[in-house]
Parts: C-alpha cells; sequence; structure tokens
C-alpha cells in the first residue's frame, strides 16, 4: 500500500537529497545582494528574471536555508558567507523596512515600497523573524543572535492580539492594511501556519506578549475529506503542514492536547484520496496528487494564477509537487510515490533547476515558476526528515520559543500533566 514507507531506500534518499540541494539554490540565487531580502518567486525553467517582488515569509525561510547551506552533507557556501547574507537581511529588517509596532509587510518592491493589501503581515513578519532566530543560533555568531533578537524585541504582540470587547477576543489579527486600518481576519485556526506564530508570541517580553489564555479561542476546524475526519487541515496542504517544520507537534501536544503530527497525517491521506476520486474527471490525478495554495494555468493568455486550492474547494486538475514535499514526514510513501513518478515522466519535463514543477496534464501546462515559500517548505520538511529533525530540535532551543511553549502549557505526551495540590 503506498504511504506506508518509513525510510528511503540509498537511491530515495540521494534524490531526496539533490531535490535539497536545489532548493537550497533557490535562496543562494534569489537572496537580493544589495538588501538581502528573498524574491518570492523565480523562474524554474529558462533564463531567471533579474527581479521581482520581495517576500518576507520567504526571507525568512531563506534565512534557514541559507545557515544550513553552509553545513554538512551540503557545503555549498563557507560558514562566513552565511553569516554575511543573515546579517544583512536582518540589519535591512530592521533599519529599512516599514514597520508598525514591529510588524512588516508581507511583500516589497525592488525600491523598497510596500505591495499589496497585507502591508503589515503579522505571519510573514513571524516567519523573518522566527528564521533570523534560527540561523543565528545554528551558526553562533553572537552578533546575529543580538539583530535577531532586537528584531523579536519590537514586536508588540499584545498591540496585534484583538481585545476582550472584539467578536473573537484574543486572537492574532492577520495585520493592517495601507491606510491603517487592522485587516478585519485573525488567525483563528489551530493549525501549522498559527501555531509557530502563538508560540513566538507567547514567548516575548511581559508588556508585548499574547495573553495565552488566546489558546482557548482557537478552533481545531473539523474537516471531512474523501473517507476521513480531522481537525484543523481544510484549507490544504500549504496552510497545514509548512509551520509544524518548525516545532516538533508529535514530541509536544499544544494546551488543548490535540495530536497536531497525527492530524497532519490523516490530511495528506485525504488530499491524496481526493485527488484520486478526482482521476476520473482529471488525467492529472491518475498520476501525481497534491492540492495546495499555488500557481496553476492562467487564463486569457496569463501563463499562470496563484489561486487558493484546496480539496473539495477549487480543483482543476493541478498538482502542487514541492508542497507534498512539506508532508514526506508524515506520508512519505506518497510523497515518494509523487516525486519518483515525476522524475520518470517522459511526457513533460517536471524537475527544473529549483525543484519540481506544479503540473495540470489535462492542459499540457508546466508551472513556469518556483515560489519562494514552497521552496522554503521543502528545505525545512527535507531537512528533518533526512537529518534527524535538525530544524526542529534547533528551534526548540531557540529562549523565547522555550518560554513561549512553557507559558502556553505544552507539554510531553510521556509527561503526565501536574495535579493540583
Amino acid at each position: 500500500m503506498p504511504g506506508t514507507a518509513s525510510h528511503p531506500t540509498p537511491a530515495e534518499r540521494a534524490f531526496l537529497l539533490h531535490l535539497q540541494t536545489l532548493a537550497l539554490r533557490y535562496f543562494l540565487d534569489n537572496q537580493m545582494a544589495d538588501d538581502g531580502l528573498v524574491l518570492d518567486r523565480q523562474h524554474n525553467f529558462g533564463p531567471r528574471h533579474s527581479g521581482h517582488l520581495r517576500s518576507t515569509a520567504a526571507t525568512g525561510m531563506g534565512l534557514i536555508a541559507v545557515a544550513l547551506a553552509s553545513a554538512e552533507p551540503y557545503r555549498l557556501i563557507p560558514h562566513s558567507e552565511a553569516v554575511a547574507r543573515v546579517g544583512r537581511a536582518l540589519f535591512t529588517a530592521a533599519e529599512r523596512l516599514p514597520h508598525s509596532h514591529g510588524i512588516m509587510p508581507h511583500f516589497l518592491d525592488g525600491a523598497g515600497m510596500t505591495v499589496g493589501k497585507d502591508v503589515r503581515s503579522t505571519v510573514d513578519s513571524a516567519w523573518l523573524v522566527a528564521g533570523g532566530l534560527w540561523a543565528a543560533a545554528y551558526l553562533r555568531d553572537a552578533e546575529l543572535l543580538d539583530q535577531a533578537q532586537r528584531l523579536f524585541d519590537r514586536i508588540d504582540f499584545r498591540y496585534w492580539t484583538t481585545p476582550g470587547s472584539d467578536p473573537t477576543p484574543g486572537l492574532i489579527r492577520h495585520g493592517a492594511d495601507r491606510q491603517g486600518r487592522f485587516i478585519a481576519h485573525t488567525w483563528d485556526r489551530l493549525n501549522g501556519e498559527t501555531i509557530f506564530l502563538y508560540v513566538l508570541a507567547a514567548g516575548a517580553g511581559d508588556q508585548r506578549a499574547w495573553p495565552t489564555d488566546g489558546w482557548t479561542a482557537l478552533n481545531p476546524f473539523f474537516g471531512h475529506v474523501a473517507g476521513l475526519r480531522f481537525y484543523s487541515a481544510d484549507l490544504g496542504l500549504f496552510v497545514f503542514q509548512y509551520g509544524l517544520d518548525l516545532l516538533d507537534t508529535e514530541a509536544w501536544r499544544e494546551p488543548g492536547g490535540l495530536d497536531l503530527a497525527g492530524q497532519a497525517a490523516l490530511a495528506i491521506e485525504a488530499n491524496f484520496r481526493h485527488c484520486r476520486a478526482e482521476a476520473e474527471r482529471f488525467e492529472t490525478y491518475h498520476q501525481y496528487w497534491g492540492i495546495s495554495a499555488g500557481d496553476g494555468p492562467g487564463g486569457a493568455g496569463a501563463d499562470h494564477t496563484y489561486r487558493c486550492y484546496a480539496p473539495g474547494q477549487e480543483v482543476d486538475g493541478t498538482a502542487h509537487l514541492t508542497a507534498t514535499l512539506a508532508s514526506v514526514a508524515h506520508r512519505p510513501g506518497l510523497v515518494l510515490d509523487n516525486l519518483l513518478a515525476a522524475r520518470h515522466d517522459r511526457r513533460l519535463s517536471l524537475l527544473g533547476r529549483y525543484g519540481l514543477a506544479n503540473v495540470n496534464l489535462d492542459r499540457r501546462w508546466v508551472a513556469r515558476d518556483m515560489v519562494g515559500i514552497d521552496a522554503g517548505a521543502a528545505v525545512l520538511a527535507l531537512e528533518n526528515y533526512l537529518h534527524g529533525n535538525r530544524v526542529r530540535n534547533v528551534f526548540h532551543t531557540i529562549p523565547c520559543v522555550r518560554r513561549g511553549l512553557e507559558r502556553s502549557g505544552f507539554r510531553s505526551p510521556a509527561v503526565p500533566p501536574a495535579r493540583a495540590a
């Protein structure tokens, strides 16, 4: 049965290491020399473009990737270069990017101007800060540690938390718009995208920390797809998986006791089953699986359109192959089957300079670009899978992360909760 393999063969491991090296190259190639920020996307095939939007989330993932690129078994750059690259990005974030109470934009153009509606984005700022803290800890550089800590310390998570008078009190807002008004939505789902944000926020200084009684307001949303019941993973691979490669939710349960790692495995299985069920309508899903927010075939002459694909919602026969890598630890057999099928596909060329492309066989379409956060999620997941949870282990050593876990009431399933005196 597919999806049951727990250990890759030597040949499979070599292929995964190759994909990891390609994903690391994305960040080495697309971290801008002038500001240290990382491009949101880059051509995976054909000539590279010279500039595009910078992404704070991709930059945060990229700082982890840059640090790893200097380590065994990659050694793609010297340790000193990794330190310089990370330092450049942290300096830009601290001294050049606009912010409100520590929260920075999601996207910036080459001139440093904010782009898009979320000109202040809490989750994207959290990715940048998390990546800076991780890289500084991993590289063991005192100056980087100071830079990253100061960037974290200026975030007032309490300011970005909804007050008691709000209909959903105690939750962190998505951010603010161009007029400085709070975006109406909050991070209300208990899933991989939100959990690391809340742990970081809980670990901030006393006057700036997110009040941890807000855990009770987080919603473990119930999903039912392809005959499987699961919580918090209704929006596809993109939302549910990516943040789980920072926190070890298998060893440490969230305060309500929900097994997020187990739920992730169920959600992946449901994603796979949903694709197979749609194979009657779409040729792609005979061969591939993987529904996630990402690029799909464009309309009206457009090469691509970024959509929030999700099981049970919008599906057009597109499979997001690199996005499935974020699930490799939870369902390695399913992921490996998907990747190896793409590697050996003779109809379309799916392996580009930075990894596997999104594909839609029904439209004979292959994605032109690699999106930075997809490459970043691949880096984190593969590193944990291939090298003994390396990303999670380092993240858990960061003082504010440990403090956030303790304040929030995370515990190991092996350790029973303390009894009241």
